[in-house]
């Protein structure tokens, strides 16, 4: 598994290396250490937007809430929570666009890589197929994905879109 994630980490920031080296050869660096930095920020985020939605909404003020609100509540309450990380923690302030770019195609690639996986290991009949094309069709719970990483990727997400907006409208 740990060699899974070092080849596949490899093979993002291989991306970012052939495709912008340009104007700053260690730009997939920095940004693969940006993306790095967001996902921790997000993860405290994340924390912080479902624990308050919970407690004001559930506990607080009884409201009977739906899963779609509920989730979609605390991920743009992270998304924003997280733009505030961001820019107390100084992440973007003296960055070029390229490196605000480079971290958003991350997060992109990341994020559909991961919808991939879920479309691709959703069913046992594809499962089969895989093993008997000699692929090993032991995988991670979808579950588990969707409930960790996915709204992770989608806080970041938010964030940064919000980072490139802060920093277009004044004028960076």
């Amino acid at each position: 598994m740990i060699v899974s994630v070092i080849i596949l980490i490899g093979l993002l920031l291989a991306i970012g290396f052939i495709a912008g080296r340009s104007q700053d050869k260690y730009l997939f660096l920095k940004s693969g250490l940006y993306f790095f930095l967001m996902e921790i920020t997000s993860s405290v985020a994340l924390l912080i937007s479902v624990s308050g939605v919970y407690f004001l909404m559930v506990k607080l003020l009884h409201y009977d809430i739906r899963i779609l609100t509920f989730c979609l509540a605390a991920t743009f309450i992270g998304g924003i929570i997280n733009f505030y990380f961001i820019r107390f923690l100084k992440l973007f302030k003296n960055s070029n666009s390229m490196l605000v770019m480079q971290v958003e195609y991350y997060i992109q690639w990341t994020t559909i890589a991961l919808t991939l996986y879920q479309f691709l290991t959703g069913s046992s009949a594809n499962l089969k197929i895989f093993a008997k094309a000699g692929i090993s069709a032991e995988n991670l719970d979808i579950n588990e994905l969707n409930l960790l990483v996915l709204p992770l990727l989608l806080i970041s997400w938010i964030s940064i879109a919000m980072i490139k907006i802060y920093l277009t409208d004044r004028g960076h």
